[in-house]
């Protein structure tokens, strides 16, 4: 098993916690969202540094985008973002997905060098 595999594996096991932690809620506020988003962020960067040594740097970010991606979609059915409608959330749930996932890239940056520096992560030695 390649360790993408078992990263995608870990990854699910905390998406399956979530969304059931979650299931009694029809609709989740943008903030909330938000903030569980940002928990995952930072428990994908671990799982992926803990288990990735074989993937580069941006092996390693495509992956996290993509598992974060999967997240999104499996625990956050319909987003309540204020202001908007009911009947439209769900027109514009893409859009909501689209500009969620920018702020996650860049959440993905700042958290690795974050962990960087305070010495979570451990610098690779050169080969």
């Amino acid at each position: 098993m390649t360790s993408t595999e078992l990263i995608s594996m870990e990854v699910e096991k905390l998406t399956e916690t979530v969304k059931t932690s979650l299931q009694g809620l029809k609709r989740v506020a943008l903030a909330e969202a938000w903030k569980v988003l940002q928990i995952a962020i930072a428990t994908v960067i671990q799982i992926i540094e803990a288990i990735g040594n074989d993937l580069s740097s941006p092996e390693k970010k495509a992956l996290a985008l993509k598992l974060l991606s999967d997240f999104y979609d499996t625990v956050f059915t319909v987003v309540d973002v204020p202001v908007v409608p009911h009947v439209l959330e769900s027109m514009i749930h893409k859009h909501v997905k689209a500009l969620l996932m920018i702020l996650v890239s860049s959440t993905i940056d700042s958290m690795v060098a974050v962990f960087r520096n305070a010495g979570v992560f451990q610098p690779k030695e050169a080969v």
